[in-house]
């Protein structure tokens, strides 16, 4: 009889849509994914189950939930469960797509684990446009097209209420895939868990957003015995840690600039 075989992958980096630039390999999103979440649960290669390992601050909504999608379609079509382990992060974005497990752990007491929510941000500066004689000139067709988010215009009462329901309604949809994924497995307050907080992953595993704490190789030899092989369908890409995110001054880091970017006023974003 073969030994149990479990298809490893493992996704690196800030959740973003496709680009045609330089160090796609760092982000991720469902077009670079595709194919090897396709191969991950191939019948043909005959796994006992798929594990993935997620390392991610978040990043673009529709990506976050494509991507959560796409693993549960798949598990579901093939019958091959599906296990996803938080790295060093898997918070917001990461996290949705962390619940896309049959089961979910962190793989440390210290990893980073929830921040159930959806921010947008941008600076204001047209009064200080308008102290230097700069004037912003818009044309649109519908009035609704000018963004809340333009650093240049002052916005409305009408344009914040506008982008606060599409916040909400994004955090709706976060909150139902969590609820769909773990269950009665939640065992804090609603509004605590769903409030946007970071947890550790021992503390995580106390309020239910993981099942618990532990490395992908030993509770795959828990569930599998000693003897499982863990078969590598990496994507190309470098790993991604937390001093990439927080701390460039550790190295040059493509995956921290993709993340300061994504914060440029003049390039309005949602994440989650």
């Amino acid at each position: 009889m073969n030994d149990p075989v479990v298809n490893v992958l493992k996704l690196n980096g800030v959740i973003t849509p496709p680009s045609r630039s330089p160090g796609q390999g760092r982000r991720i999103n469902l077009d670079s994914l595709e194919k090897y979440l396709q191969n991950a649960f191939s019948k043909t290669l005959n796994p006992s189950a798929v594990a993935i390992s997620i390392n991610s601050p978040g990043g673009s909504p529709g990506q976050s939930e494509a991507i959560y999608l796409r693993i549960r379609e798949l598990s579901k079509e093939s019958g091959i469960p599906v296990y996803t382990f938080a790295e060093d992060v898997a918070a917001s974005g990461g996290y949705w797509i962390l619940c896309a497990g049959d089961k979910i752990f962190a793989q440390y007491k210290t990893s980073i684990v929830g921040s159930i929510g959806v921010i947008s941000s941008s600076f204001g500066v047209s009064r200080l446009a308008s102290s230097w004689g700069i004037e912003r000139r818009v044309w649109t067709a519908g009035k609704a097209k000018l963004s809340a988010m333009d650093p240049f215009l002052d916005y409305t009462e009408d344009q914040e209420k506008r982008l606060k329901s599409i916040l909400e309604d994004m955090h709706t949809n976060f909150i139902e895939a969590v609820k769909e994924s773990r269950g009665d497995a939640l065992i804090d307050d609603e509004d605590e868990l769903f409030s946007g907080k970071i947890w550790t992953g021992s503390q995580a595993a106390k309020v239910g957003i993981v099942d618990g704490t532990g490395t992908l190789s030993s509770t795959m030899k828990d569930m599998f015995g000693e003897n499982v092989k863990l078969r590598a369908m990496n994507r190309p890409g470098s790993e991604f840690g937390l001093r990439d995110l927080l701390s460039p001054a550790f190295g040059s880091s493509r995956a921290a600039l993709d993340d300061a970017l994504m914060h440029i006023p003049s390039i309005p974003k949602i994440l989650v």
